[in-house]
């Protein structure tokens, strides 16, 4: 790639980051490293620990998407851990209960995570009743692929896997394989080909 072009792709990359930051106003906690352009809007809080990763550049989406963060009232909160890293065209919609997020997560590409549902079933108070809501937590070291959806009061626990394309409810303990729709335990991770897999990489 020339000169020219890398300046032009940087040049494009950083005026994305700029005006979705200037269309934001929700509380940002926390220094993340952005490489996609990330909105943030509603009341509430979006909190980051520390070397969280926003985006990827060589990967699908990340000149036609942007990181979507919605704290919608003043009690909503999107938590997500330290060194955890979040795919393009991520979504993350919180109405109060909380969105939470833990260490070393891997997100992948068009991920969606609610802590609602929003509205209620019977359509003549579907406009009107307060709608069911769960706080979502995801363990450390979850690693979650693409086109995945996790729904309000979903609990995964640290070192498992959620397959992509899944839709995840219900709570999940550690270890584990997820996937399907919707998603149950496929397999269990064996701990000590995790331990072994970090001693590789350490």
């Amino acid at each position: 790639m020339s000169f020219i072009c890398k300046i032009i792709r940087k040049t494009v990359a950083i005026s994305r980051q700029f005006f979705y930051k200037m269309l934001s106003d929700a509380k940002i906690e926390g220094s993340p490293k952005y490489a996609a352009p990330m909105l943030a809007q509603g009341a509430g809080t979006v909190h980051f620990e520390r070397n969280v990763h926003v985006g990827l550049v060589y990967d699908t989406d990340f000149w036609t998407s942007y990181v979507f963060m919605n704290p919608r009232t003043k009690e909503s909160r999107i938590e997500i851990d330290s060194d955890s890293w979040v795919g393009n065209h991520f979504v993350a919609i919180s109405e109060g209960p909380g969105i939470f997020i833990g260490k070393n997560v891997l997100i992948g590409t068009r991920v969606e995570v609610y802590d609602s549902d929003f509205h209620t079933l019977l359509p003549n108070v579907r406009l009107s009743e307060t709608p069911k809501r769960a706080a979502v937590k995801i363990g450390d070291d979850v690693w979650i692929g693409n086109n995945v959806t996790i729904l309000k009061g979903t609990e995964v626990g640290e070192h498992s896997v959620i397959a992509a394309g899944a839709v995840v409810t219900g709570k999940f303990p550690s270890c584990v394989l997820i996937g399907g729709v919707p998603a149950k335990i496929i397999r269990k991770i064996d701990p000590l080909e995790i331990l072994d897999e970090v001693s590789a990489h350490g």
